[in-house]
């Protein structure tokens, strides 16, 4: 059994304890009331190897290596009718106790989140893990009043393409394309190109682009099977818009509950959950540019002569706005900390 939006939200309001429906991988409820703690944790949803790599893992250790006394139970957000934008704030009121933030989700909140997923800063998959990597320890984990609560770990949902019916033979083709993006990043790189940024929840994909709402979406290569997105979409295609970088964050009322001993057992499996989190990013990648093919999709190298156009983009646009939207603090904190990762300044 999986939690509806009502009772997530208001039978089990509270940082700990009361017996939980089974949990997503067929634990019973009597196991779950044996628990002496109960988390209540949501992620995205439970296509690719950011679920089947990451959570049933996670349950499992957690269970082991705790006796049975912390018990983590997992929602998504579909499930409980949740954009992912609210995620902060959930987590700050103790609403849930341990959650996936996609950075591009919560940038209204938060908007020094969106340095380590600006589209094109990043050169390749590993140079964004050692962005985020610092990012996180300079600016994210110490901004818990905004977080909500402790960043546990860090992963990678994967790298990011652009979907669409039609092909991309030049860049002038995004022109007047309503595109579905999920950060103000994406947003500003898309404009720039011409295309009509539009924000939408990834489970409404499928039919946005089947009915003709949007003209194309960008997501990860986990939707291609996920949203069953070769149905839909004939091309996926690269335009250097980086990877989706992103958090699990545990609420603060709920880890100051925890004892000592149960903190550092958390603590322990943080860095292993941030590894696999890791892995799980590229084997998304792999997997849906696989299946793409498969299915017979056109998986669309960037353009050499596109390159200098949005590169251009990157810095010129989507950084320069975001550098606004900041401060110059952030900034400073940016060219501090990205600048000898990334090659740019703002």
């Amino acid at each position: 059994m999986t939690y509806d939006r009502r009772a997530f939200c208001g039978g089990i309001a509270g940082a700990v304890g009361g017996t939980i429906g089974s949990g997503l991988l067929g634990a019973s409820s009597a196991a779950l009331a044996q628990a002496a703690i109960n988390w209540k944790c949501v992620t995205n949803h439970r296509n690719g190897a950011a679920w089947s790599h990451r959570w049933p893992w996670l349950i499992d250790e957690v269970k082991k290596a705790t006796n049975g006394r912390l018990a983590m139970n997992v929602t998504t957000l579909p499930e409980l009718g949740f954009s992912g934008q609210e995620l902060l704030r959930a987590l700050k009121s103790n609403l849930i106790d341990f959650s996936d933030v996609t950075a591009g989700y919560v940038g209204s909140d938060f908007p020094a989140i969106d340095a380590s997923l600006l589209p094109g800063i990043f050169k390749d998959y590993e140079t964004s893990r050692k962005g985020v990597a610092a990012w996180t320890e300079k600016v994210v984990a110490p901004a818990e009043a905004i977080m909500g609560g402790k960043v546990h770990s860090t992963f990678n949902w994967n790298s990011v393409y652009l979907f669409s019916k039609s092909p991309i033979n030049k860049l002038e083709d995004i022109k007047g394309m309503k595109i579905r993006t999920f950060s103000l990043g994406l947003v500003d790189y898309i404009s720039a190109l011409g295309g009509e940024p539009v924000s939408m929840p990834v489970s409404d994909l499928y039919t946005g682009i089947e009915r003709g709402t949007i003209h194309g979406a960008v997501t990860g290569p986990d939707q291609v099977e996920g949203q069953r997105l070769y149905e839909v979409c004939k091309y996926m295609t690269d335009l250097q818009l980086g990877s989706s970088p992103s958090y699990s964050i545990v609420s603060r009322k709920s880890w100051d509950a925890l004892s000592p001993d149960l903190k550092k057992v958390m603590e322990e499996i943080g860095p292993k959950f941030t590894a696999r989190g890791w892995e799980a990013g590229e084997l998304n990648n792999k997997a849906g540019i696989d299946l793409a093919k498969a299915k017979g999709m056109s998986v669309v190298d960037a353009k050499p002569e596109w390159l200098p156009t949005l590169k251009k983009i990157s810095q010129e646009v989507v950084a320069a706005k975001w550098s606004k939207r900041v401060g110059p603090k952030v900034s400073k904190d940016f060219n501090d900390i990205l600048g000898p990762i990334c090659g740019i300044t703002v």
